[in-house]
């Protein structure tokens, strides 16, 4: 029995006795201790199990589940339940099988030579399970035991108790500190607790647990004598300087790794360079003056809309947040004919965000435009670099000015005030091309060893001393501009480095770990939605896996048909495709930068599927893969020749691949000679001619390798 007022009533407590019944009642806050409970679990457990596989018809397979129950051996006490309270077994359909199979016939007894029989059997019985639950306690409890450590409390000792709260009774949460009284057994307490109604209460040692006390420290301790004469000035409270500036070239150097990277000589140059800009380094945004942003808008119609209704918790976080913006200057109190909601953004494993809906404001803004950097293109130009720096600015948008007309447009209001932004909030439309636009014109000419990508910035050099050099020149160029940079987020003097979702650094680059830890942890899509979730994350690393538009060929076929978010068929072929790619991630590949001093080579494939193709470049004789492209054949496409496919490749290679190839001789690799082919049957059909003459600017030399020379290729189109 547990604990309840019922079971531990003298009434009960005397019925019990009279009919000598022994009661054990279970540990308090441990329902596994009581076998009526662990019996409701194992109950449990199988109506699970039934509604699971017999669905609406559950109810049926009641009686069979609950034989089955009765007559199965118990592990602990060696009998099934049945056998103990019958003192045999039940009788089966699968004992009746199997007398009738052995032609067993019953043996006829008297009566009373029958109950003796089975007195005596269930005596024999009895011993038998108090014996075996007797080993299976001990052999549990030396296990669970073997972590123990034994704990005594004395009397007047602090403890903290766990108690039941008064709003909810079915939680507990540590209370006192309260005083130990006495022990009244090895395992129980008195102990007295001031502010309960019962003054002293016995509490078991696992509800109990020391109190440590806070030491008190003095802060000032006078020694002379004092004055009668109070001085007002002396009464003044004198408040510490809020220093938001926290540059420690000490804890630089440690999450950086540095001392088993550089010289001393190295980290002395590099300490003098940070010296110089340390008013750089901030946890608060600086404002700069080389630039504002406005709105401008295509309507003269205010846009109102008022504010999201917001839970209390929800309420009390956006508060907190509007106090900091305000102590930090990007926003302040006021009024506007226009106004957005500010909505509370909460996602799983990120800390809520306050963030202003400016949907209905954008859709009237003056579109502007300014492009936003290529990222492979500065993937590949950090990949090279023996030197990285990658330097992060703190909150990028908040240290742009707004205008005037800017901030009225831009207005925000809560259920608890208005607000008009100083300094350029996120979600506005024109904000990231904004961005982008004054970091490009502020790094210009820069371009060589420096690129940004919105308020990430890395620097990039070969050898020490010119990046040092380079860096003294950007944290100038910063400085100049009184932007701040956040010191927790930037990496000095790195030979690799995380940047845009890649490791990269000394030539190599790979897709970063937490990104390819997102795509593991993707649970099998079940619809069309969360297949186009997970191969928008795949795509953004297709380059490192070979083969991967004829990989993921079954998850892409899935998504054909006209409802976007129907519910889809999860086959075994679509789980060995996702899985395939998660393993080729998994293996950690790594592509190499390109050098365009040496000479392309472009290896092409063609198969009944599809087009692979590898760009690779050769250093001291090695040949290291750049990056792979591949695509699946189109239903026409599929019906061409083995040679117009092979030159279909080629193209598909020249057209993607123009970039590096232009102006640089390079060389064709494939085990066809399509090429001869194109040159003779350019002249019959008007595609052939357009393939003619899209190979006419670029200077190339084709060679031909047998298909084992490079296998890799012919595994992109083929696999």
């Amino acid at each position: 029995m547990d604990l309840g007022r019922s079971f531990i009533s003298e009434l009960t407590e005397t019925f019990l006795d009279k009919f000598g019944i022994k009661v054990i009642h279970s540990s308090v806050h441990r329902p596994q201790s009581n076998a009526v409970e662990r019996f409701h679990r194992t109950i449990k457990r199988l109506l699970k199990v039934l509604c699971h596989e017999s669905g609406e018809s559950w109810e049926r397979t009641l009686p069979f589940a609950l034989l089955t129950l009765r007559t199965v051996t118990h592990e602990s006490t060696g009998f099934s339940p049945a056998e103990l309270v019958h003192g045999k077994n039940l009788r089966t359909p699968e004992t009746l099988l199997f007398e009738k199979w052995t032609e067993k016939g019953e043996e006829e007894n008297p009566v009373t030579e029958y109950v003796f029989t089975l007195i005596n059997r269930l005596k024999r019985c009895q011993d038998i399970a108090v014996k075996n639950m007797e080993r299976a306690r001990d052999k549990r409890k030396q296990w669970y035991d073997r972590d123990t450590i034994e704990r005594k409390f004395k009397p007047d000792d602090k403890v903290l108790v766990m108690a039941t709260v008064k709003p909810n009774k079915l939680a507990v949460s540590w209370m006192g500190p309260g005083t130990v009284v006495s022990q009244i057994s090895e395992t129980n307490y008195i102990v007295s607790l001031p502010n309960r109604r019962e003054k002293s209460q016995i509490f078991h040692i696992n509800l109990l647990k020391p109190y440590h006390k806070r030491e008190e420290t003095v802060n000032v301790l006078l020694s002379e004598q004092a004055s009668s004469e109070i001085n007002e000035a002396d009464l003044e409270i004198v408040y510490p300087n809020a220093n938001p500036d926290i540059y420690d070239f000490e804890e630089i150097i440690r999450e950086g790794n540095l001392k088993e990277k550089c010289s001393p000589e190295q980290l002395a140059q590099l300490e003098q360079v940070l010296n110089r800009h340390r008013k750089l380094f901030s946890n608060d945004p600086g404002r700069t003056d080389l630039i504002e942003h406005n709105i401008e808008l295509i309507s003269d119609q205010p846009i109102r809309i008022r504010p999201y209704r917001t839970s209390p918790r929800q309420t009390e976080i956006l508060k907190q947040d509007i106090k900091r913006m305000l102590d930090l200057g990007v926003i302040e109190v006021g009024e506007s004919d226009f106004s957005s909601p500010l909505i509370l953004v909460e996602a799983t494993g990120r800390d809520p965000r306050p963030c202003v809906d400016y949907r209905k404001l954008n859709s009237v803004t003056r579109a502007e435009y300014f492009p936003l950097p290529n990222i492979e293109e500065r993937i590949e130009l950090v990949a090279g670099a023996r030197y990285i720096t990658v330097i992060d600015l703190t909150k990028g948008y908040w240290q742009i000015p707004l205008t005037p007309q800017a901030q009225r447009y831009a207005a925000f209001s809560t259920s608890f005030g208005s607000y008009r932004p100083l300094t350029m909030p996120f979600g506005l439309l024109n904000a990231p091309f904004c961005f982008s636009k004054f970091m490009a014109t502020l790094l210009q000419g820069c371009e060589k060893y420096c690129v940004p990508y919105l308020d990430d910035v890395a620097i990039f050099s070969d050898t020490w001393e010119t990046h040092m050099e380079h860096l003294d020149k950007i944290l100038e160029k910063i400085a100049g501009a009184k932007l701040k940079i956040k010191p927790i987020k930037c990496k000095f003097a790195q030979d690799s480095v995380k940047y845009l979702g890649h490791k990269v650094g000394c030539g190599c680059r790979t897709p970063a770990e937490a990104k390819i830890q997102a795509v593991l942890d993707f649970p099998a899509p079940r619809s069309k939605t969360e297949i186009r979730k997970i191969l928008g994350m795949i795509a953004y690393y297709s380059r490192y896996i070979e083969n991967y538009a004829t990989l993921v060929e079954p998850l892409t076929r899935a998504l054909k048909g006209k409802t976007r978010k129907e519910s889809i068929a999860w086959t075994s072929e679509m789980e060995e495709a996702l899985r395939t790619v998660k393993q080729r991630l998994t293996e950690k590949p790594v592509l190499y930068a390109p050098n365009f001093e040496k000479e392309f080579i472009v290896q092409t494939d063609a198969s009944d599927l599809g087009i692979g193709v590898v760009l690779a470049q050769r250093t001291n004789g090695e040949e290291h893969p750049i990056l792979y492209l591949s695509r699946k054949f189109s239903g026409p496409e599929k019906n061409y020749s083995t040679t117009e496919k092979e030159c279909a490749a080629i193209i598909f290679a020249i057209k993607k691949l123009r970039y590096y190839l232009d102006g640089q001789k390079f060389i064709i690799e494939t085990d066809h000679n399509p090429l001869v082919w194109l040159k003779t049957n350019a002249g019959n059909n008007p595609r052939l001619m357009r393939w003619a003459l899209a190979l006419q600017p670029f200077n190339y030399t084709i060679v031909h390798k047998p298909g084992k020379n490079i296998a890799h290729t012919d595994c992109l189109s083929r696999m």
